[in-house]
């Protein structure tokens, strides 16, 4: 991850465990993109075992963009709550 924004010099990385509420959101970004196929297996009678294989892999899958969007998440989160935080961030 960039230290900062190459276009405004926003600093990503606010302090130590900033992003500890990102992984909550990565959790329910995951949950959500992996809920319509493991909710149709479900209801289709699948085994249980091939529910969690395809739960597995679709989480696999899906965890290097919630990564990302989750951390997205938790900035806009925070920018929402506390604004003052992000008024000047000048780089240096």
């Amino acid at each position: 991850m960039r230290e900062r924004c190459a276009v405004c010099g926003l600093a990503f990385e606010r302090e130590p465990g900033y992003f500890t509420g990102a992984m909550y959101a990565s959790y329910f970004i995951g949950l959500f993109a992996t809920l319509p196929v493991w909710l149709w297996l479900l209801l289709a009678g699948a085994p249980f075992g091939a529910i969690v294989a395809a739960a597995f892999v679709l989480v696999g899958l899906v965890t290097p963009a919630a990564f990302h969007y989750s951390r997205v998440a938790w900035m806009q989160i925070d920018a929402y709550f506390n604004p003052s935080t992000f008024v000047r961030d000048d780089p240096g």
